[in-house]
């Protein structure tokens, strides 16, 4: 059980580190991912009581694995594009100050990315808590953490990846 858990881990921080070039942003990545359990567990259980956890929220972590590694890969591949994209189209807001250029590329990167990546997380999210009319709970629990954990992780990859990206 837990040994197939970290070779998933395993595996999936060794594409992020060929697709993306770097040790660093795969470290990021994978942190991200982990970092989203706990932080939903404080929502679902600290906020909304539910203190039930079973077998298939962990299957949860191959979920956010494949939802997190598009966010990802859909978030520096505006950032590759970026660096192609003519200055005029960009903001222009930053060119006075330090750095500019860097602060122009990631605006765009962010505005590129996160439509699509808040799209594709607000209907998985959605279908998840769509859980919620089941009468059985063990699928009820697993709709509402699932239904946050798709959103947080989205909140992670916004908030983490730009930093990872810019460091």
């Amino acid at each position: 059980g837990a040994s197939m858990i970290v070779l998933a881990f395993l595996f999936v921080y060794c594409f992020f580190w060929y697709q993306l070039g770097s040790a660093l942003l795969a470290g990021a990545s994978i942190s991200i991912i982990m970092l989203s359990f706990p932080a939903t567990s404080i929502i679902t259980s600290g906020i909304f009581q539910i203190s039930y956890f079973g077998f298939l929220q962990i299957i949860g972590i191959f979920l956010v694995i494949g939802i997190a590694a598009d966010d990802i890969f859909v978030f520096m591949d505006a950032w590759k594009q970026s660096e192609h994209v003519a200055p005029e189209v960009m903001y222009k807001e930053n060119d006075n100050l330090p750095n500019g250029a860097l602060k122009r590329r990631m605006a765009y990167t962010i505005r590129r990315s996160v439509r699509s990546m808040s799209i594709t997380s607000t209907t998985t999210a959605a279908a998840f808590f769509a859980n919620l009319f089941s009468p059985i709970m063990p699928i009820k629990s697993f709709g509402v953490f699932s239904g946050f954990l798709i959103p947080m992780n989205f909140l992670l990859v916004v908030i983490v990846m730009p930093c990872a990206v810019i460091w």
